[in-house]
């Protein structure tokens, strides 16, 4: 059976003072499969630390992973999702 993928772009902000870090870690690595790419920046004089991503998977996924994220104290996260295309769409040629 064909899979919708889409890609996605989440941006988590995560307040400094907060031992919330190592369960967004963790929740990164349980979706390790379906992120394409992960940076982080520390903002010190603002008291937060971004962490973007960028997620190729089904809808159903980057929901839940976003929903993870989302219940964790201190921890925020927007999502932008770009519009879904078939697995089997995607050719050698376009990697």
């Amino acid at each position: 059976m064909e899979k919708n993928v889409r890609i996605a772009a989440a941006v988590i902000t995560v307040e400094k003072s907060s031992n919330s870090i190592t369960r967004v870690n963790n929740i990164l690595s349980d979706f390790a499969d379906a992120i394409l790419a992960r940076q982080g920046l520390s903002l010190p004089h603002h008291q937060f630390n971004i962490i973007t991503v960028i997620l190729e998977t089904e809808a159903n996924t980057i929901n839940s992973f976003a929903g993870k994220i989302g219940r964790i104290p201190d921890v925020d996260i927007k999502v932008l999702m770009h519009k879904s295309f078939k697995k089997d769409e995607i050719q050698s040629t376009d990697l």
